[in-house]
Formats: structure tokens, sequence, C-alpha cells
């Protein structure tokens, strides 16, 4: 049962004035934990329902539907001397965000943690508090509607069972990872998260999501560049999912074939009267407008898959890198990411010499740099595995 797992105070905040007295508090703690429950099956941005707090001492649950002002909560977020411990925190970081218009610093994702002590990548937050703590965390309220109020005994326990355990997890972690020196690693991952999150926010850039966009000429690209940053304006401005205003395989089929006339927008599937009546005139002078762009003003051409040869030498090098994550005792994906082993395989194959992406983190490069010297300039056998 819950109740019997949560050991600490529980404490509703529901005013500014509480939460006030209680980010005064928290001023002088080294670590907090910290998690959201949102709803957003019918919007484009989640709608905040709660935001749990632990300072080691009790529970915080913090109504987001009944205060208004979250600016003292903000300046404990992006105070750089309190640990923020999160599991997992890109949902975290886009309520944050969007409903309060904040990013937390010093963060601590005990997600990204575990991977550095080799607990796994990706691991789940139940799975994790097994494993390290001992300790299986009920499931029951996962799909609860944490909109309501007054939000259920059950729902209260669970949501602060998230956050008194996580406490208790981000502290054996912290623990460890002093000790094994890596405790700046996991800091500068926790940077990288928040600058990406960042970055990824300009709907210009939308279309870089698309699984196929690819296979898009330059001119093409430009289209569906122009269609993706519409739809995703117009899912902002009207709060709907990108998918309810009109979906990606829409989008690029029209970057395909460069409609015209609107009643040619009829042929697309997906493409509903709704949209055609009110965007249908305007998203053709965006095609229009896109198939006029200079040569020299294009987008550049997104990288095809790997061929070949290009993936038999990333699985060679993933392989080494491997090697090096065993030795030290850490989860390889976080030494290097897939799109980092393409890019260096394909910059090695285009002019002799390989790169490190853009913001690859120091440490990696010191673990890496001999390695992939002596691994890339070889010829990988048939038979090497992944």
């Amino acid at each position: 049962m819950a109740d019997d797992l949560v050991k600490q105070p529980i404490h509703w905040i529901s005013t500014v004035e509480e939460l006030e007295e209680c980010c005064e508090r928290w001023q002088s703690k080294k670590l907090l934990a910290v998690d959201t429950e949102f709803m957003r099956s019918q919007t484009y941005y989640p709608i905040a329902g709660l935001i749990q707090v632990n300072d080691g001492e009790a529970n915080y649950l913090l109504d987001p539907t009944t205060i208004d002002d979250f600016s003292p909560f903000a300046e404990i977020l992006v105070d750089d001397d309190i640990i923020k411990a999160i599991h997992s925190c890109s949902e975290d970081l886009e309520v944050f965000y969007h409903s309060f218009g904040f990013l937390p610093q010093r963060l601590f994702d005990t997600q990204i943690a575990g991977a550095f002590v080799n607990l796994g990548y990706s691991m789940g937050f139940a799975r994790m508090v097994q494993g390290v703590l001992g300790v299986e965390l009920p499931k029951t309220e996962t799909r609860s509607d944490w909109l309501q109020r007054p939000l259920s005994v059950a729902q209260k326990h669970y949501a602060a069972l998230d956050v008194e355990y996580l406490y208790l997890l981000a502290g054996k972690l912290l623990t460890e990872l002093k000790a094994k020196e890596r405790l700046d690693w996991v800091f500068g991952e926790g940077k990288t998260i928040v600058k990406n999150f960042s970055d990824n926010l300009d709907p210009k850039l939308s279309y870089l999501r698309a699984k196929n966009a690819w296979k898009l000429n330059a001119k093409q690209l430009a289209i569906f560049q122009n269609l993706c940053e519409w739809r995703e304006l117009t899912a902002q401005k009207r709060d709907k999912p990108r998918n309810r205003i009109v979906k990606e395989n829409t989008l690029f089929a029209m970057a395909l074939k460069r409609p015209k006339h609107i009643s040619q927008l009829r042929n697309y599937e997906g493409m509903s009267d709704r949209v055609i009546r009110t965007d249908g005139e305007y998203l053709l002078r965006l095609i229009e407008r896109a198939d006029k762009i200079e040569a020299s003003d294009l987008p550049e051409l997104l990288p095809k898959p790997l061929t070949s040869a290009e993936n038999k030498r990333v699985k060679a090098l993933r392989a080494e890198v491997q090697k090096v994550a065993d030795e030290i005792g850490i989860a390889s994906e976080i030494l290097a990411r897939k799109k980092e082993y393409d890019y260096i395989v394909r910059d090695y194959l285009a002019r002799g010499e390989w790169s490190y992406p853009e913001g690859f983190p120091q440490w990696r490069q010191a673990l890496l740099t001999d390695l992939i010297n002596e691994t890339i300039k070889v010829e990988p056998a048939d038979e090497v595995d992944s």
C-alpha cells in the first residue's frame, strides 16, 4: 500500500503565501527532489496538475490550479547552489517552461546518473528504486486525472511517494558519483539537456524531427520546413496536438507535389475540410513562397541513412566504445549516441580526418579520442557485431 511506504509528512500547498514560506525554507537546502503530474491528451501544451517537492524532511504538493504566481519557486529552481533531482526530466522541463516560464538549473537527472554508475541506460524510475533502494513502488495512479479537485488520498500518497523515494535515490547516486569523481559529468549532462530543450523550441527547426525529411531535395525541404513551422505555430496558437492540426505525412506529401490550387488540397489524406477552409489559401502561399527561394538560400539537405560501409564502421567503433564502458563501469550509450557515431564516421569518410560534433563534452573526448584514432582508420571486418 502506498500509505505504508510514505514515511514523511505530506503538505498540501495551495496559496502563494504558503509557497513563499516553503521556498524560504528551501533556500537553505542542498538537494530537492522534484516531479510533476500533468495532462495533455487534448492540448499542445501540458496542463500542470501538480508539482511535488521533497526536501529530505517532508513531501510538498504544490497546486498549480490555485497558485497563480510561481516566481518564488522559479527562484529556487534556477538557484545554482541547490541540486534539483528529477528522473527523466524532458516532460518536466516542458511543464516548467510552458506553465511557468522557467527551466531548472543545477539539474541532476537520476536516469542519467544511473547510467554513470552502470545501472543501465534509460532505466525507469520504479525499476531503479527497486534496484537501488529495494522498494517496490505501486503504479495504481499512473493514469489518474491530476486536474480533478480534490485529489483522492490515494493520488496524494502516490504523488508523495515519487519525490520521497526520488530524494533517497538521488542521495545514494550523488554519494556514489562523488566517490567515482563523476559528479561533474552528470551536472554537465544536465546543462546539455536544458540547452537542447531550449534550442528545440524554435518552430523553424521543427522539420528536423521528421523521420523521412532526408528524402526531400533542397526545394522540397524548404517547402516542408515552412509547412512544419506553420503547423507548430498553429498548434501552439490553438493549443491543439500537432496531429490534430494536420499530420506530418500530409505535409510531406504536399512538399513533394507542391499543390497550387485549393481543390488540390482535398487530394491529400488527412487534410480536413476545416483546415482547407481556414488555412488552405495561406498554405498555398507558403508553398509558393518557398518554391521561389534562391538556390543559395535553400536549407541544407538532411543526412541519409548510413550506407553499408558507413554502418560497418559505426558498428566497429561502437564495439570498441563498449569495451571502454565496461572497463570503467558506465553505460556505453552515455559515452556516444547514435547521431554522434554517425557524424564522426561520415566526417572521416568524407575528409580522411574526423572531428567531434559541436558540444561533445570534454570528459568524453578524454576517454575516446585515442580509441577513435586507432579504430576509425582500420577497415572493419564483415563479421563485426553491433
